[in-house]
């Protein structure tokens, strides 16, 4: 990048002096060159050279003063300032403020024409930015001919290191270690150590409006070094980072650091293309996984042998005990209203669903267990491995340490859990996955959303299930309860709940009564209806229970 010692080589602007802050010329970049006098309001842009004559002070040193502070404050590289007419001497007070804040101040012979001065200046920055345009374009021809080789990402960041001058790591967009430079070992260390208790994220951002390169970076304190991270990413969406060990003694301003920021900036375009590639392989794995899962579900036609062939290529082994879970996110709309996210439902719904197997992948290695998962339609189907005398204990355990997860990283999802059995044979897979299934659809009827079921907890329900398909049954059901069914809708008047209370406090007229929030003649006349309607004695023992099983198999008939 051009600086303001390369200025002052120019041949157009020999004669000139610096008059203070020699020492920082080297330093001070030059991105832009303009004429300015008072006011300068915001019409300084940062690293800029400004030329003045001091025509606009009117020989008012106070005034003049007042502009090279302006000047200071809008971040220019430098002051040149043209005496001889205006300022025939630049006033000590400008000089002392000039150096105290380490500025410089270059003074300018009069005859020193300023648009021969700015149009070699400028074309000095368009020839330096080609130049380090150059430069970058051919590492990211270097990189991309690396990608197209299958290089590792380790190669390609010893490229960019050594480059830069600097230790660099490649990470995925959580943080996690996919390349790195040669130079990088302590780097990894301290990452890591970070890394462990400040997710990705977390870091504090360090940006400079003024300049594009700089709103692509963010910069963090990790330890005893300077970590730069550069995202890697594509269509808004961080794929990965960059992670650089940045110098203290390298301010992120300075020329040296630009041309380094260009370089990332330029590596990262093509090292997207790196992780879009990969995000397709594991894409297609996962696919081609969560089909031989669904697959075993619904007991294909594939023999035994093949299966635990297949199995193999996904990295399963079949021999082991399973045991089936699905999951039911109840509330997916209502928390994608609330997240005001720009991806659309379908996008949205399937960024939860990887993330919530993830998690599953996660807690199942926590307690040292395996997995196979898939997702189909609405559902999240888990077989996690367990034997039948640990199934119960560890189940639960693994349940209460995902919803513990999931609560943290997505509270408010709601999510409803059917468990199936551990079997035996060839079928296993297909026969846990009905018991989930079946699992799941009572525990909804009978617990609502939210509910964690097992196949062993729903034995009364299966059984009037059975009762309920029975045409004689049915008969029964219609005749005992019908008056009372249509009487609740006709009126609203809650006499089948008033009945299942009741039965269930044992005929307790005071209990049921508070429980239903009743007065106690309320509750009494409801009770006298209830008699007449289905013509049964609620103080006979067989009659309440004909009633309880008539209510119990109508429920049970109606979500058929």
């Amino acid at each position: 990048m051009l600086t303001v010692q390369k200025v002052l080589e120019l041949d157009i602007i020999k004669g000139a002096k610096v008059r203070t802050a020699k020492h920082k010329v080297d330093k001070q970049p030059v991105e832009w060159v303009s004429v300015m006098d008072i006011p300068v309001e915001n019409y300084i842009r940062k690293n800029e050279l400004v030329l003045n004559t001091g025509a606009g002070a009117g020989n008012n040193m106070k005034v003049f003063h007042q502009f090279v502070e302006s000047v200071f404050d809008s971040g220019a590289s430098a002051l040149a300032i043209a005496t001889g007419k205006y300022i025939v001497k630049i006033p000590e007070s400008v000089l002392e403020f000039a150096e105290e804040k380490e500025f410089p101040i270059i003074e300018l012979p009069w005859e020193l024409r300023f648009a021969e001065i700015v149009h070699s200046i400028m074309n000095e920055i368009h020839k330096t930015e080609d130049q380090e345009l150059k430069v970058a374009e051919n590492i990211q021809h270097t990189l991309l001919n690396m990608i197209l080789g299958n290089h590792s990402l380790s190669k390609m960041a010893n490229l960019l290191g050594e480059k830069l001058g600097l230790p660099l790591i490649i990470a995925d967009k959580n943080g996690n270690i996919k390349g790195k430079s040669s130079n990088a070992r302590g780097m990894v260390e301290q990452w890591n150590h970070y890394l462990a208790s400040n997710p990705i994220g977390t870091f504090t951002l360090f940006r400079d409006r003024s300049n594009p390169l700089q709103n692509s970076y963010e910069n963090m304190q990790v330890l005893n070094d300077h970590f730069l991270l550069f995202p890697i990413q594509t269509a808004n969406r961080v794929q990965g980072y960059l992670i650089i060990g940045w110098k203290d003694e390298l301010p992120i301003e300075s020329p040296h650091s630009q041309q380094s920021l260009r370089i990332l900036e330029h590596a990262s375009t093509v090292l997207a293309m790196w992780f879009n590639r990969e995000h397709a392989i594991e894409e297609t794995k996962l696919k081609l996984r969560g089909d031989f899962v669904w697959n075993l579900a619904n007991e294909n036609d594939i023999n035994w042998d093949q299966k635990i062939s297949l199995a193999r290529s996904h990295g399963y082994t079949l021999e082991l005990p399973y045991v089936c879970l699905i999951g039911t996110p109840e509330n997916l709309w209502e928390q994608y209203q609330k997240g005001r996210t720009a991806l659309s439902f379908v996008e949205w719904k399937d960024s939860i669903f990887h993330y919530i197997q993830d998690e599953i992948t996660q807690v199942a290695a926590s307690i040292k267990r395996k997995t196979m998962i898939t997702s189909h339609s609405n559902n999240i189907i888990v077989y996690l491995e367990s034997s039948a005398a640990l199934i119960n204990e560890m189940v639960y355990n693994f349940h209460a340490l995902l919803t513990k997860r999931l609560n943290k990283t997505v509270p408010g999802l709601l999510l409803s859990w059917g468990i199936g059995r551990c079997h035996e044979g060839e079928t296993r897979f297909a026969d846990s996955y009905k018991d989930a299934q079946t699992a799941l659809e009572i525990g909804r009827i009978k617990e609502g959303a939210g509910c964690c079921v097992s196949f062993d907890e729903t034995r009364m329900e299966r059984a009037l299930s059975r009762f309920a398909k029975d045409k004689e049954m049915r008969e029964i059901v219609n005749q005992t309860i019908k008056a009372l069914v249509e009487y609740d809708k006709q009126k609203n008047a809650n006499l089948i709940e008033t009945i299942m209370v009741y039965n269930k406090n044992q005929g307790k007229t005071s209990q049921t009564a508070r429980d239903l929030h009743l007065h106690r003649h309320t509750l009494l006349y409801r009770l006298r209806k209830i008699e007449a309607l289905t013509k049964l004695s609620l103080f006979n023992p067989e009659d309440r229970f004909l009633l309880e099983l008539s209510i119990k198999l109508w429920q049970y008939g109606e979500t058929e």
